[in-house]
C-alpha cells in the first residue's frame, strides 16, 4: 500500500493513517495473505504441482489484483491447460 484509501496520504508503515486515523490493519492483512498465497504458488511451481499452483495463484489474485498476481494466475492457468483463463488474465 502506498497511500491511505480514505484520504490519499502517503503510507508511513503504521497500522493507522497518520492524517485521518483510518485503521489500515484489515488492508495490510489482505496484502499479507495475498503474498502468502503468491509464495505458496511459487513453491508449488518448483514442486511441479501445477493444480496447487493454480489454486494459490487464484487466491492471491482474488485478494490483491496486481499485474504480478495476474501474470502468475495466467501462467498457472497455462500449465493446467486452461487457456481461456490464461488469455483473460495475461496483460
Amino acid at each position: 500500500m502506498e497511500r491511505c484509501p480514505t484520504c490519499n496520504a502517503r503510507y508511513k508503515g503504521t497500522p493507522t493513517c497518520r492524517r485521518c486515523k483510518t485503521d489500515l490493519g484489515p488492508l495490510l492483512n489482505i496484502e499479507k495473505k495475498s503474498l502468502t498465497h503468491y509464495n505458496a504458488a511459487a513453491a508449488a511451481f518448483v514442486g511441479n504441482d501445477f493444480n496447487r499452483m493454480f489454486f494459490h495463484a487464484k487466491r492471491s489474485f482474488s485478494l490483491l489484483q496486481t499485474q504480478e498476481n495476474s501474470r502468475l494466475l495466467a501462467c498457472s492457468a497455462l500449465l493446467i491447460h486452461r487457456f481461456d483463463i490464461a488469455l483473460a488474465y495475461w496483460h
